[in-house]
C-alpha cells in the first residue's frame, strides 16, 4: 500500500547470467511481495560486461522516479525493504538510505560477519551507507553530482567500489544518509576461483578510491580506512597496511574452519595484489570515464 507522495523506481543491473547463486527472478519475485509496492523496477541487461556502474546509470537514465532504489540481481529484499528506506528518508528529511546483506553463502556470512554494522537505526556520519544492493537515493542529488562531476556513478570502477565512491562524493557535497539496519539476503555462493578473482577486483576498486580520495583531498564522508581517514590531515598506514592485508591476518578465531580462514587469507593476499596492480596501472586506470555516445543494452 502506497502511504507517501513519492514515485519510485528499482533499479537492477542484471549482470549475473550464469554465476552460481545469482536469481533474477527471485529477485524480482521479492520486488513483488513488498508492502510498499514499487511504481517501476528497470532492468538493464549488461550483455557487454560494462560493469554494474553502467547499468545503474543506464537504469537512471530511464527512470521516472523522485526516489531511486538500487538492487543487484543476486539479491532478495525482505518484503518491508522498500517501505523501510523511504520511511527513513521522509522521517530524517535526509537524501538517502541504505543498509547490509544478508549472506546465504556459509563463507560469506562469517566473512561479512567480521565487519561490524550498527543494529539501530541512524544518522549516518561515519561511511556506513553505500552498498549498491542495499541503497535509496533521491533523484535531485543524482541529478546535482551529474552536473557538478558530468557522471553519477563512475564507470571506470569496473570491478567494485563504484557504490562507495558515490556515496562519498554525495556526502561531500553535503548530502546526507540514514543506515538502517534491515538486510537484503545475498544469494551469491563462492568458489575459490570467484572469490579470489572478485578479491582481486575488489583490490583494483579500493586503489582507485585511494588515488580518488587523494586527487581531491580528503574530505569527510568516505568510511573509515588504514588508507585514508575522515580528514585531509589523516594520511595512510601503510604499516598497518602491510601487516593485516600482506602478511596477516591472524583473526582464525572469526571462523568456524581453518578452511574458511584459509580462504579468506589468500583473498586478502588476492586484494593486496589488486590493489598493488592497480597502483602501477595507474595511468591505464582513470578517475572518471571521458563523455561519450552511450550504447544501450536490453531494458525491460
Amino acid at each position: 500500500m502506497k502511504a507517501d507522495n513519492h514515485v519510485v523506481s528499482v533499479v537492477i543491473p542484471a549482470r549475473h547470467t550464469g554465476i552460481p547463486g545469482a536469481s533474477l527472478d527471485r529477485c524480482q519475485e521479492a520486488l513483488a511481495r513488498q508492502s510498499r509496492a514499487p511504481d517501476e523496477v528497470v532492468i538493464v541487461k549488461d550483455v557487454e560486461s560494462r560493469g554494474p556502474a553502467w547499468g545503474r546509470n543506464e537504469g537512471i537514465l530511464r527512470a521516472k522516479g523522485d526516489l531511486i532504489a538500487f538492487l543487484d540481481d543476486d539479491c532478495q529484499p525482505p518484503e518491508i525493504w522498500l517501505e523501510t528506506l523511504i520511511e527513513a528518508v521522509d522521517r530524517h528529511q535526509a537524501d538517502g538510505a541504505g543498509g547490509t546483506y544478508e549472506e546465504t553463502d556459509p563463507f560469506l556470512w562469517e566473512w561479512r560477519r567480521r565487519q561490524a554494522f550498527p543494529e539501530t537505526e541512524q544518522v549516518d556520519e561515519t561511511g556506513l551507507v553505500g552498498i549498491g544492493g542495499n541503497l535509496l537515493l533521491r533523484r535531485s542529488y543524482l541529478e546535482r553530482i551529474e552536473k557538478l562531476d558530468g557522471y553519477v556513478f563512475n564507470e571506470a570502477f569496473r570491478n567494485a567500489s563504484e557504490d562507495w565512491e558515490l556515496s562519498w562524493r554525495l556526502r561531500t557535497q553535503g548530502a546526507s544518509f540514514i543506515f538502517i539496519p534491515l538486510k537484503v539476503n545475498h544469494l551469491k555462493q563462492v568458489t575459490l576461483s570467484s572469490y579470489l578473482l572478485g578479491q582481486f577486483g575488489r583490490g583494483i576498486g579500493i586503489s582507485m578510491l585511494f588515488r580518488t580520495h587523494r586527487l581531491r583531498g580528503g574530505g569527510k564522508g568516505m568510511n573509515q580506512s588504514l588508507l585514508w581517514g575522515q580528514d585531509t590531515k589523516s594520511g595512510a598506514n601503510f604499516l598497518k597496511v602491510i601487516w593485516r592485508k600482506v602478511i596477516g591476518p591472524f583473526d582464525w578465531q572469526s571462523f568456524s574452519t581453518i578452511r574458511y580462514f584459509a580462504l579468506f587469507w589468500l583473498g586478502e593476499k588476492s586484494q593486496s595484489a589488486g590493489f598493488l596492480w592497480g597502483l602501477l596501472r595507474k595511468k591505464h586506470l582513470p578517475l572518471h570515464m571521458p563523455e561519450r555516445e552511450r550504447k544501450r543494452c536490453p531494458i525491460q
